[in-house]
């Protein structure tokens, strides 16, 4: 059995946040994978909370962008309640790197668990052809008519 300790004390931490080191970094980023192969590029980003209506997915040249909303759960952000809130909300903005070449057309999208998962098919153009290498009589018949 292993036990999880934090690596600094709760109070250095809340300090640390309330100084503003936390602060900058805590809107809400949806950490991503993207996964590319000789079919094209998937994409698995975390979104837990984030409802589909809120989610707007673009993709120019190389670089596929996500933008939304993760709403505050909690109501009113000002209504005085106090508390501690380590999770992140608010409008957000993660642009990838992806091959170019990808059609935009193609972008398959869904969301369930919060996980939205694209996909992106590479055109026929994109993937890669095998080449037959001709031997014997074939090979002769391309040097002589050179086709």
């Amino acid at each position: 059995m292993s036990t999880m300790m934090e690596p600094f004390p709760p109070w250095l931490r809340d300090l640390n946040r309330l100084l503003g080191s936390e602060a900058a970094s805590s809107s809400f980023v949806p950490p991503a994978d993207v996964l590319v192969d000789e079919n094209g590029v998937t994409v698995y980003m975390d979104m837990p909370g984030v409802p589909p209506e809120q989610i707007e997915v673009e993709l120019e040249n190389d670089t596929l962008t996500v933008r939304g909303e993760r709403p505050y759960p909690y109501g009113d952000q000002s209504n005085g309640v106090s508390g501690r809130i380590e999770r992140a909300f608010g409008r957000f903005e993660r642009s990838l790197r992806v091959p170019g070449g990808l059609d935009p057309g193609s972008v398959r999208a869904s969301l369930a668990n919060g996980v939205l998962t694209l996909g992106i098919p590479k055109p026929e153009s994109l993937k890669p052809h095998r080449i037959e290498i001709k031997g014997g009589e074939e090979a002769r018949q391309l040097e002589t008519t050179g086709s």
